[in-house]
This record gives C-alpha cells, structure tokens and sequence, in this order.
C-alpha cells in the first residue's frame, strides 16, 4: 500500500512548478518558486522530499546540475490526472533537454506560451484531434499572426519507416503552423532530412525545419548558438523565431 506523505503550503509551493515542467534543475525550480526561498531552507526541504520519495534526483555528470523530478508517489499526490505517470529514467536526458529549451525560449521573450508533452495528453477531449503529440508546443506572435508551432527533440536515430510516418502527419495536416526539429549533431539532422527528403520530397523544407547544436547534450550550451539552415541559408533558432523583418 502507497505511504503518502503529509504535504504542507510549503511542500506545495516548491513542487508546484513541477507539474508544469516535469524535471528541472535545483535553481531553476527555486526561482520558480513562489517568494523565491533563501537556497539553504530550499535545499533542506528537497532533500527530506527525496528521502521520503516524494521526488527523485539525477545530477549531470557534465554541467553537475542536480535536477529533481516527482516520483511516483510524488505523481499520485500531486497530479490532477488519475492515472499519471512518472518520468522513466530511459528517457530523462531527452525530458530535462526539452524543458530547458522551452524554458529557455520563454526566458528569451521570443514565445508567448508554451505546453509540454503531458499538458497536450491532458487536454485532449476526442479522437479527433492530431493524432501525434509532439515534445512541446510554442506559441507566439509574429508578422501580426499568431503560430503554434510543434517542437521535437530528437537525440538518437530512429527508424527510417517512424520518421518518414511522423513527418508525413505534420506535413500534410495543418494543426500546426511550422514544426522545429532539434538534435544534438548536424551529422544526425542532416540524415534526418535525407530520409524524410527521399521519402516525401522538396515539400518536407515547407513546413518542417531543422536546428542542431553539437554541445546540446554533454556540456553547458548557449541557446543562442542552435543553428539551423533555412531555405538553404544558416539561420540561429532565435532568428527564426524572432520578430519578422
């Protein structure tokens, strides 16, 4: 039987930012705190979240950030969702990467709003709406018009059939205005864009877009170096995003 822990205004103020981004780094999720707390108080009541098991830890082994993340029991307490699930392990890197950008993006001004995987799941209401669900949605204003844009992270290879499959949807249904794929090398983008360019033609460059940054996953990285090549010219994810000319 599950032993559930007493949580207090406290607890609640601390873990709350969590539910929104899944996994963050401890100074982040301190600032993302309500009345920003003195880091030592902070520090002290994390770690008793952590032996109570409430949260689970990860430390990078290159930046040597310490993020946290609801276990989950911490889920089960927490969640609005019934039936919610925790972060997996298997897939930690791939979720602390995409937190950080979407919050980097936020931080920036450059977007609006943004939801990350598990907010799009829980609005879903019927069938009928896009079948794929991406890494994150962005949503912000440019030229006058608002855009929502798709976000994927992609970190290793996948097979040439479920990347060719994932960029047909995005390509031939307008639920979204522009997708941005983001990977760690430019060697694995541009693979990326040879199988989707092989299976489905010059129209993948439409509506799909392709950034890279080669430092993405081991050390500390500057947001402002994600490059991409647009219409066949170098262009930084910020431009992109940025105020049309």
């Amino acid at each position: 039987m599950t032993e559930f822990m007493n949580l207090n205004s406290l607890h609640l103020n601390y873990l709350g930012p969590l539910l929104k981004w899944r996994v963050m780094d401890l100074e982040s999720l301190r600032r993302e705190c309500f009345r920003i707390p003195k880091y030592h108080n902070f520090y002290r009541v994390i770690r008793s979240l952590e032996k109570r098991k409430v949260l689970e830890g990860y430390r990078d082994p290159f930046s040597r950030k310490k993020f946290v993340y609801l276990s989950s029991l911490g889920e089960a307490q927490l969640s609005i969702r019934e039936n919610s699930n925790a972060l997996s392990r298997e897939t930690l890197i791939h979720d602390i990467k995409v937190s950080e950008i979407v919050r980097a993006l936020l931080d920036s001004g450059l977007i609006e709003n943004a939801e990350l995987e598990h907010q799009i799941h829980d609005k879903r209401t019927s069938r009928n709406d896009f079948e794929i669900t991406p890494d994150a949605v962005l949503y912000y204003e440019k030229d006058g018009k608002k855009i929502k844009v798709a976000l994927e992270l992609e970190l290793t290879r996948k097979n040439n059939q479920r990347i060719t499959e994932k960029a047909r949807q995005y390509l031939y249904n307008s639920f979204y205005q522009n997708v941005i794929y983001i990977f760690p090398q430019k060697e694995l983008m541009k693979k990326y864009q040879e199988v989707m360019l092989n299976k489905l033609g010059d129209d993948v460059f439409k509506r799909l877009h392709f950034f890279y940054h080669p430092e993405l996953t081991f050390k500390p990285y500057k947001f402002d170096a994600i490059m991409g090549e647009i219409e066949k010219n170098e262009m930084s994810l910020k431009d992109f995003l940025g105020p049309g000319k």
